[in-house]
């Protein structure tokens, strides 16, 4: 009976020692790591900061390019419809009379600087 209770208690012993041998191991593990992480800290901050710097040039520059290109398109459709009604103004008058050509050859006139002006 007390052979049994030492090798119960001699088995005890071991298992406690193998877990306090792998909880030291681990605990210098957690150790080594953490001292990587504070090495390495300033310098991932750094990096960050660096990547949001990116990513906001990066959105700025690509908005910059929407209101160009939505600036253009509305440059672009302003002249046509002045064109349009232009072309439009000088067919009629040219249809209704042939004493109109005064005011065709000036609104021919101002169309043509009117987009030299815009452009």
């Amino acid at each position: 009976m007390y052979i049994f209770i030492a090798i119960i208690f001699i088995a005890e012993l071991i298992i406690a020692h193998f877990i306090i041998s792998n909880l030291i191991k681990w605990d210098e593990r957690v150790r080594y790591y953490n001292a990587c992480v504070k090495t390495f800290n300033p310098l991932l901050q750094t990096c960050l900061q660096y990547g949001r710097c990116l990513v906001s040039s990066f959105k700025n520059s690509f908005e910059g390019v929407i209101l160009y290109v939505k600036k253009k398109r509305e440059q672009f459709i302003s002249k046509i419809i002045f064109a349009v009604a232009i072309y439009s103004l000088l067919i009629i008058f040219k249809i209704k009379t042939n004493k109109a050509k005064k005011i065709y050859k000036l609104a021919g006139a101002i169309k043509d600087l009117v987009l030299e002006l815009a452009v």
